[in-house]
């Protein structure tokens, strides 16, 4: 299985866990035709789009998916915010949704809209949790196999930035309640069961507030093992098996 970031940013999140035979698109804040390139144009093998809440640069073209004869799998909230009605899931959290191979399960997350994270299971990269646009987590997995991991901000960039006026002050406030900062997500990483643990994959770095560098050498010296950060472009083999 390989993860293919189409999109990570504040512009536009996208991803595609592309298998042998299947896939399945996180998120649908990228457009369409980025993640048809992505698959080759074969939009067969892709068995749904998950997507975490309704701010546009996760779910701004999540219709044109749905659209396109993928099924989204969503919030109501998400699905009413975007006039998806068709080709469409409401999921309730806790629950266990098939998609093919994969098997998805959302949970809550804690941001300044209703969110949630996914526990996504497939033969072909094990488990992986997806979590963004959260400023905590009150759950912790067993038997993770990969992250896909918020590391937004780094609170020292931030203050230096707010400091040089750079940053309004009043950015600080909101991101306190809406996304992970490095240390939550080290501390997130360092809390959880490692044991089957392959790799993490940080993703929705800020654009200002982040050093892509330093985030993947603090979390890598944390729990060492290999850790990248998302880009648009990048393609990162997820496997499931302990090495």
């Amino acid at each position: 299985m390989e993860l293919v970031v189409i999109g990570s940013s504040s512009s536009g999140n996208g991803y595609v866990l592309n298998g042998t035979h299947e896939a399945l698109c996180i998120e649908a804040g990228t457009k369409l035709i980025e993640t048809k390139k992505a698959l080759g144009f074969n939009l067969q093998k892709v068995r749904g789009c998950i997507v975490t809440h309704s701010h546009n640069d996760h779910a701004r073209y999540a219709k044109d998916y749905a659209q396109a004869g993928i099924k989204v799998l969503a919030l109501e909230t998400v699905l009413e915010a975007k006039g998806i009605t068709r080709n469409a899931m409401a999921i309730q959290i806790g629950n266990a949704y098939k998609l093919g191979g994969f098997v998805v399960m959302p949970f809550a997350l804690q941001h300044d809209v209703p969110c949630v994270g996914y526990v996504i299971t497939h033969s072909e990269c094990g488990k992986v949790v997806f979590i963004t646009d959260t400023f905590a987590c009150n759950y912790r997995f067993k038997g993770v196999n990969n992250y896909l991991l918020e590391a937004n901000y780094s609170d020292e960039i931030l203050e230096a930035n707010i400091e040089a006026g750079m940053v309004s002050p009043a950015m600080r406030d909101r991101l306190l309640t809406s996304h992970f900062e490095l240390s939550n997500s080290i501390r997130f990483l360092l809390t959880s069961d490692r044991t089957a643990l392959q790799k993490v994959v940080l993703v929705h770095l800020s654009n200002g507030n982040s050093n892509e560098a330093q985030f993947v050498q603090q979390v890598r010296e944390a729990i060492g093992k290999p850790v990248y950060a998302a880009a648009g472009g990048m393609v990162i083999p997820l496997n499931s098996s302990v090495i």
